[in-house]
């Protein structure tokens, strides 16, 4: 039995000086950098959420295996680990770069042939978001089928040692585990629930074992039939049954029929790299590239890093970025205009609307404030030497997606319906107003704030990035990307600093809660800004450095880990 070892840290010394030092001046310095290191290693590395991350990448590594094969297998145990967010039910994307070419992977869910927009017109926002309604087709098993059969180079069934002993033998739940699991609980409204809340019902404790005999019969039929064992049979009907019985149109030919699509990358350069971006259906490449062409006109490097005057020219050019958002949707039913969004006359203009003295207004009315609701979304990245890569994001939408769980196999099942516009000029779970161009269609794949990226300088594998966290992966991905790339800011600076949100709806901006000095928050308010204290993405990345070794870090404000050979 192969033995799993937590390897996780934390930098709360880092993140005590950040906070410290924004409680100084409005210009800020950073504590001496000595105090507190990225992880690193020049063979594999690894940085996402899950503390046996690392560990299973040099179990993969030893056996001969590469970049993808350690990121399948990691996140084959993450489905087992993490179902609030990371379960077989979900979809997600994946930016690869494997012997120098970069591709970008889309497993996104899908709409059910039998969805349009009359399946919520007359229904209230919450059909879109809780049972069988708001289940799209469930993308992560073809996603990760189709990553090995691009790339692998260990067999398949040699992928699930790790998360079959973790299924079977039981994990000792976290304390994210057991709040996620608990928060949701109200919500869950199938008999699937009982999956995690085994014995007398009453809820897991931080610390106690979790073995889940029915999610492991799956993988083992997962290792050894391939995505049959998915996408028909017995876990295909418990799918749908679970689905219909909730009300849901979703049938067994929508996932006999469900496929994966490469597509090409969008790639913008900026402080000397080639930063490669997830098109559309991802909303997230589109805004970071129009906000790093912006950032290119307002030369922020010349505002001192870490002060007012730099949030708020970052917390404009976001405001500005997103305002295109709206005309996006699934390349393969409409055309987006990206041509147009990234012409530079259009970028003149948005960052001509940016004034350093003041907040740019909005020209649409503001809608209701985002939901509380969490963006239940992962990120895992993994470098190795020879400079192979890949940055993936997966998401259920919601926290345990639309809180159905399958009955037989313990499968919980997104929400990801709620991403399309389902209601013409109201907001989503996140607050954001969504356009035509993301209609609810059958076949049709919802538009997503997911942002792998992968950043190449001098043909090297320099940056890889991505995050949870709704809109707020843009912006967070956006922000880490500048503070290393033009900052030049080591990777844990880089996710550790305080950070902004601004979406253009609602015309709001989010701060990190208790990371910004009183006298920046007033400064900022003093432009116009409306201030709401929160939370912002939790940010993964990888960084080669000029020394050639890899350094990777993980967010403070949640679980992970970070670490490799």
């Amino acid at each position: 039995m192969t033995h799993i070892a937590p390897f996780a840290h934390s930098w709360p010394l880092k993140a005590a000086c950040l906070l410290l030092a924004t409680t100084l001046s409005c210009s800020i310095l950073l504590a001496p950098k000595a105090l507190a290191l990225p992880a690193e290693g020049h063979r594999v590395m690894v940085s996402g959420p899950t503390p046996y991350g690392p560990e299973i990448a040099r179990e993969i590594q030893a056996s001969g295996g590469n970049a993808v094969d350690a990121a399948v297998a990691i996140l084959l145990s993450m489905a087992v680990t993490h179902p609030y967010y990371a379960s077989f039910g979900g979809g997600g994307f994946a930016m690869v770069r494997m012997k120098g070419k970069v591709r970008a992977l889309d497993f996104r869910e899908t709409a059910p042939s039998g969805a349009n927009m009359k399946s919520f017109e007359d229904k209230d926002s919450k059909a879109s978001r809780d049972g069988g309604l708001a289940v799209g087709v469930p993308g992560i098993p073809a996603g990760l089928w189709m990553l090995h059969h691009e790339y692998g180079k260990l067999k398949w069934n040699q992928l699930f040692e790790n998360a079959l002993t973790l299924a079977n033998k039981g994990f000792h739940v976290s304390g994210e585990w057991v709040n996620n699991t608990s928060h949701a609980k109200s919500r869950f409204n199938s008999p699937g629930v009982k999956t995690f809340y085994p014995g007398d019902g009453a809820g897991l404790r931080p610390g106690d074992v979790f073995t889940q005999p029915q999610l492991a019969k799956f993988l083992n039929d997962f290792k050894n039939k391939g995505l049959s064992a998915f996408y028909a049979g017995d876990v295909a009907r418990d799918i749908i049954d679970t689905v219909t019985d909730t009300r849901g149109l979703m049938n067994l030919n929508d996932l006999k029929n469900y496929k994966t699509r490469w597509l090409e990358p969008l790639k913008v350069s900026f402080a000397g790299s080639d930063v490669y971006l997830m098109p559309p259906p991802s909303s997230g490449g589109v805004v970071i590239a129009q906000a790093l062409k912006i950032m290119d006109k307002l030369d922020l490097k010349s505002r001192p890093e870490f002060s007012a005057d730099e949030y708020h020219l970052i917390a404009e050019v976001e405001k500005q970025s997103f305002k295109g958002r709206v005309l996006l949707g699934d390349p393969d039913f409409v055309t987006n205009p990206i041509s147009k969004l990234f012409d530079p006359k259009a970028i003149d203009t948005l960052a001509s609307e940016v004034k350093l003295d003041r907040s740019a207004a909005v020209q649409l009315p503001t809608p209701d404030p985002a939901s509380k609701e969490k963006a239940e979304t992962t990120h895992l990245n993994v470098m190795t030497e020879n400079g192979d890569a890949i940055a993936v994001t997966v998401t259920l939408n919601g926290n345990y997606g639309s809180a159905l769980v399958t009955a037989k196999n313990g499968i919980a099942l997104n929400n990801e319906m709620d991403d399309f516009t389902t209601h013409i000029g109201k907001p989503n779970m996140f607050g954001l107003i969504q356009g035509d161009a993301n209609s609810v269609r059958p076949g049709a794949r919802p538009l997503s704030s997911m942002s792998p990226t992968l950043c190449v300088k001098d043909g090297k594998t320099q940056l890889a990035v991505g995050a949870p966290g709704g809109p707020r992966i843009i912006t967070g991905v956006l922000q880490v990307v500048y503070r290393i790339l033009q900052r030049g800011d080591d990777v844990d600076t880089a996710i550790q600093a305080p950070r902004v949100h601004n979406q253009y709806l609602p015309d709001i901006l989010y701060v990190d809660a208790k990371r910004f000095a009183p006298e920046v928050l007033t400064n900022l308010k003093t432009r116009g800004h409306t201030i709401e204290e929160g939370s912002t993405a939790k940010v993964y990345a990888i960084h080669l450095g000029t020394d050639g070794l890899m350094s990777a870090a993980f967010d403070s404000r949640g679980e992970g880990a970070a670490g490799g050979d």
